[in-house]
């Protein structure tokens, strides 16, 4: 097993060296099932319907609401985005102004 270094080269003292490995200190920390989440959604643009590639972060949690505007239209969407245990990511776009 490599340890994390600081700048300088000296082992981290953060690390911890006891833990069996950092894979299993990964899963522990951020259970998502296989380790498998999406990364990108293609979804339609509620106003004109063009198909919109996005960006997920799940990083950002395992339920999100933020705005989007579509490439195409450039009108803004709300977008909600669930993730399932196993990964998988719902993703839903709707109006950000309400209709």
């Amino acid at each position: 097993m490599i340890l994390p270094a600081n700048s300088d080269g000296s082992p981290d003292a953060d690390h911890d060296s006891n833990r069996p490995d950092d894979e299993a200190w990964l899963d522990d920390e951020f259970p998502l099932g296989d380790g498998v989440v999406e990364g990108t959604s293609t979804v339609a643009c509620p106003y004109c319907g063009a198909a919109n590639e996005i960006a997920l972060d799940p990083g950002s949690g395992g339920d999100q609401e933020y705005i989007e505007d579509c490439q195409v239209c450039c009108q803004p969407w709300q977008v909600i985005v669930h993730y399932q245990s196993d990964g998988s990511a719902d993703v839903t776009v709707t109006p950000a102004d309400g209709d």
